[in-house]
């Protein structure tokens, strides 16, 4: 009997506009990976202001232009027998 054993692998998947988003979405911010918690644009569309949170649980807000691409990142299931 073999025993099949799963691991997940953070990859790079994409890079998005603030407006493409979405609440959990994983992507890079200075250089550290973190959690995306919320979006919220001003009232002309132009400025975008992401909370997101990292692994140790801290919690910040990012500044962006509609403009700007964020890469975001994916886990990927790799089989190991």
């Amino acid at each position: 009997m073999t025993a099949t054993m799963n691991s997940m692998e953070l990859i790079y998947a994409d890079l998005l506009t603030p407006d493409q988003l979405m609440e959990e979405d994983i992507i890079e911010v200075e250089g550290d990976i973190v959690t995306v918690l919320g979006i919220q644009s001003d009232a002309t569309g132009d400025t975008y202001y992401v909370a997101h949170v990292n692994d140790y649980g801290d919690k910040d807000v990012t500044e962006y232009n509609y403009t700007d691409t964020i890469k975001l990142y994916v886990f990927r299931e790799e089989e190991e027998e």
